[in-house]
């Protein structure tokens, strides 16, 4: 991995190549790989990709980033394998930690009001901070969210397309009869 330390402080330019490199990855798109993202996650309907909200277009983009895998791997690490010589150490080291993002559900427990807020995965019950500089203004306590982190060290971030949950979304059968289904042991 390269030798990069990301500070919070630096979270505008984080902000801005995290940005840029996801331009970059998106830059050709696939359209088979569009189709086959847009109906993961229904928002393909007749033959259309159909979109209610800017947060959907968000989605879709993060969802081809870093969830999709059509050979293993998701696109940020694609692109890393294949310009990891021609980018700078920076851009390289973020993409190192881009490829490892996960997706999480998290509670807010308290913010600054600046630029971070106090988060606790509502699953794995691990609590960490999470710089994010327009949330930590506008998050209350209690708010539950969804997003792709990427962990930079001693904070995370995320990726940008974030998904607020309501209780009537946590508790919907669909989501209820999944849980159910989750083995204990699978998180070896």
């Amino acid at each position: 991995m390269t030798e990069i330390i990301f500070q919070a402080a630096d979270y505008p330019e984080i902000r801005r190549a995290q940005f840029e490199l996801n331009r970059r990855i998106l830059k050709n798109p696939n359209l088979d790989e569009i189709k086959t993202c847009a109906k993961h996650l229904g928002l393909w309907h007749k033959k259309n990709l159909k979109f209610d909200n800017d947060s959907e277009v968000d989605l879709l983009m993060d969802y081809r980033v870093y969830a999709f895998r059509p050979h293993g791997f998701n696109m940020a690490e694609k692109y890393l394998r294949v310009h990891r010589h021609s980018l700078c150490d920076y851009d390289r080291a973020l993409l190192e930690h881009m490829c490892l993002a996960r997706y999480a559900v998290y509670q807010v427990e308290a913010g600054n009001h600046i630029d971070s807020v106090t988060v606790t995965d509502v699953f794995l019950k691990t609590r960490f901070t999470l710089v994010d500089h327009q949330l930590a203004k506008t998050a209350t306590a209690g708010l539950v969210i969804a997003s792709h982190i990427i962990d930079l060290g001693d904070f995370m971030i995320q990726s940008g397309a974030l998904l607020p949950l309501n209780k009537a979304i946590l508790q919907a059968d669909e989501v209820v009869d999944a849980l159910g289904r989750v083995d204990e042991g699978s998180r070896r």
